[in-house]
């Protein structure tokens, strides 16, 4: 006797009756998921909606503080950017706070204070502002004559930038703090690296400074 076909369709209403089956069995497993895959999606949005408004409110209050500058009112600019520096630390107008604020204490010889600025921004500035806070610390250092130090933060500037050209100028600032600083190994290790470029932007530097290096009296 031959096996009847089953239809396709009784099949398939078997599926989605053993679906249903499962369901009810696991309804409170089911529940608790969708309640608990909710709160994630509803918290991921309020993140990102807090967020949003975070910036938005630093990027006003540096406006304003830039218009306090402008205005030549140092002490009330120096004063906002402080706050806007704080209060919105991580964002991008608040490490632009950091930066504008460090450097208009530079301006008043405050470098340590500046400096100071700078380390506290450092911590939770995003990867594109790294580069111009070592940048801007190596420069505070020079300033203070310690230019070991600098050429370390211009070194940390060459390796956290995405740019080749701006690379090898943070790198021949290195060497070239390191040279006024008598580190003449530190500064001939980083300019035959950069003259072995020769496309790069500092390369015939790198080939002259080298030659310097050669002609300078070995000290006994």
């Amino acid at each position: 006797m031959t096996t009847p076909n089953i239809p396709a369709r009784n099949r398939y209403g078997a599926d989605e009756e053993s679906l249903t089956d499962w369901l009810m069995l696991h309804k409170r497993e089911v529940t608790w998921a969708v309640v608990a895959l909710a709160i994630i999606v509803g918290g991921v949005w309020f993140y990102e909606r807090s967020q949003s408004i975070k910036a938005q409110r630093a990027e006003a209050a540096y406006f304003q503080a830039r218009q306090s500058a402008a205005a030549g009112n140092l002490p009330l600019a120096v004063s906002d950017l402080q706050k806007v520096a704080n209060r919105y630390e991580g964002t991008s107008a608040g490490t632009q706070a950091a930066l504008t604020l460090a450097q208009m204490l530079y301006d008043q010889k405050k470098f340590k204070d500046g400096l100071a600025v700078l380390k506290k921004a450092e911590a939770k500035a995003s990867g594109d502002f790294r580069p111009s806070i070592h940048v801007l610390e190596a420069a505070g250092y020079e300033e203070q004559k310690d230019l070991t130090t600098a050429a370390e933060q211009y070194k940390l500037a060459a390796e956290a930038t995405r740019f080749p050209a701006d690379k090898a100028e943070y790198q021949a600032s290195a060497a070239r703090d390191y040279m006024t600083a008598s580190k003449a190994d530190q500064a001939r290790a980083i300019w035959t690296a950069l003259a072995k470029d020769d496309t790069g932007p500092v390369s015939a530097e790198a080939r002259v400074r080298l030659g310097e290096l050669d002609a300078r009296p070995v000290k006994i």
